[in-house]
């Protein structure tokens, strides 16, 4: 799953030279667009005109303070009049924590938030709702969590760095940290990863089987991040343990054993495309096996000036083509990457030993290439026009017209089935053994299996708890 990092911003941060946040890599920026009263931020027009400026997406957030309905819908009539039509990409965050409303209750915090949301979806913009990990759990109520939620989640010891540990399991954003430094502001600033492109939500929506197949392949090489290789061959699937410099890891076990020890950037992109394809289409879409030397990897390829997602990088440098990563999202000029055998050191780092999420300025990289795979190769054949009728016997056949037809999931199972099967059990807030978060792994895990039946359980009423998401329980999964 792509990331995109950015910033929320307020009169607090006083003057910001959006020219040098942008140079920087900004993938969008939340503008505090109204203060108590209903008074407008006074830095709010400077930080919306330099976004526009610099073409950085942009969203609003409204810290409320109404305790009743009419109060909260002057708040929103303020905020449309405001932006009095001008465009948005990212939604309008409602931000309902001042600590007198939490005695309003689950129920009145209910009609506030969407009395808010009709006022601002009616003036055609997105509406979501910020709020920390306190607020989710334990005054919001579960009508609500229907919309996008963003997330606080900061350490006390907050240094500005994402702490990973503190990663919430839910949300399309999160704000990990309100003591970040960033050049062009002079203080400290909120820092934010979303997991949801509102820039792009609307030519994703409905995606193609190839955009679905690019997806899978990107979410492999996020799961890897971190991963370090190691001194030995002790250790090869452990992320951190036995770590060294002398390039082995479990990429060269899985795809070619012998060149164990040897530079692994190309090898890792090799290694996601077989396990999100299986091996015989990582060769058809790599078009050599394994694909391993970077200088002459554009010979394989029509590279192209401009990335896309999906795209294979092959990074120009001192020369030569000495690198290779996977695009994981493109913001304007900024495009962003999973790499193997790199550091999180900025620019261009070749054999540096771990697996790290980046992003570049394409316009600062002469040279550099970008490959696209043939994708068509893999994508699902089931919703082309010659299949449409030949959908498998195992196939869930609600009588409702869905988007999708989830085939019956069970222990050991992989499938895009079980990807939605993991979506929808996360959403839910169903966790797997000792309160594990269920990752998006497509495999039907121990933990997979084990948050189903207690879906399963807490709908017993109705459904038998067996582990299996058959008809019933796809049926009860996708009404509630």
């Amino acid at each position: 799953m792509a990331e995109y990092k950015g910033i929320d911003v307020s009169a607090w941060q006083g003057a910001i030279d959006w020219d040098t946040v942008a140079n920087y890599g900004m993938g969008f920026a939340i503008l505090r667009i109204t203060e108590a009263g209903n008074v407008i931020d006074s830095c709010f027009e400077k930080n919306y005109s330099g976004c526009q400026k610099h073409n950085i997406p942009t969203g609003a957030y409204k810290y409320s303070y109404a305790m009743t309905v009419a109060e909260i819908q002057s708040e929103a009539r303020k905020v449309v009049e405001v932006l009095n039509g001008r465009k948005l990409q990212y939604p309008v965050w409602l931000d309902l924590e001042w600590n007198n409303q939490r005695s309003l209750g689950a129920e009145q915090i209910h009609k506030l938030a969407e009395a808010f949301e009709k006022i601002i979806t009616a003036a055609g913009y997105k509406f979501g709702i910020y709020c920390n990990v306190d607020w989710y759990l334990n005054v919001i109520c579960s009508h609500l969590k229907k919309y996008d939620f963003w997330i606080a989640r900061y350490p006390a010891s907050d240094n500005g760095t994402l702490q990973e540990r503190l990663r919430p399991d839910f949300g399309v954003g999160w704000q990990y940290s309100s003591k970040a430094k960033i050049p062009g502001i002079s203080g400290t600033v909120d820092r934010n990863v979303f997991y949801k492109d509102y820039a792009e939500s609307k030519k994703q929506e409905g995606g193609t089987d190839v955009d679905k197949e690019i997806e899978k392949v990107i979410l492999i090489a996020k799961n890897e991040e971190g991963y370090l290789e190691k001194k030995s061959n002790n250790q090869l699937d452990n992320k951190t343990a036995n770590a060294g410099s002398a390039n082995y890891t479990k990429y060269w076990r899985d795809i070619k054993p012998d060149y164990q020890g040897q530079p692994w950037c190309a090898a890792f992109i090799s290694w996601c495309f077989m396990k999100a394809f299986g091996l015989d289409n990582a060769k058809k879409l790599l078009k050599h096996w394994p694909y391993v030397y970077c200088p002459t990897l554009g010979k394989l390829f029509t590279r192209n000036a401009n990335p896309k997602i999906g795209d294979v990088v092959i990074f120009y440098h001192n020369g030569m083509f000495t690198h290779t990563g996977l695009v994981t999202a493109v913001i304007g000029d900024r495009f962003y990457t999973i790499e193997g055998n790199t550091s999180g050191a900025s620019g261009i780092i070749a054999n540096g030993g771990g697996v790290c999420a980046k992003s570049y300025l394409n316009s600062q990289m002469p040279g550099t290439k970008f490959c696209t795979p043939d994708y068509s190769i893999v994508s699902n054949a089931v919703n082309k026009p010659s299949d449409i009728n030949k959908i498998p016997s195992n196939t869930i056949q609600t009588g409702e017209k869905y988007m999708f037809n989830p085939e019956t999931v069970k222990a050991g199972d992989k499938n895009t089935s079980v990807l939605l099967l993991q979506e929808i059990l996360r959403a839910r807030g169903f966790k797997g053994k000792n309160g594990k978060a269920l990752k998006l792994t497509w495999a039907a895990d121990v933990n997979t299996i084990y948050a189903l039946k207690a879906y399963q359980e807490s709908r017993k009423e109705v459904l038998e708890v067996d582990g299996i998401c058959g008809p019933a329980t796809w049926k009860d999964l996708i009404a509630i």
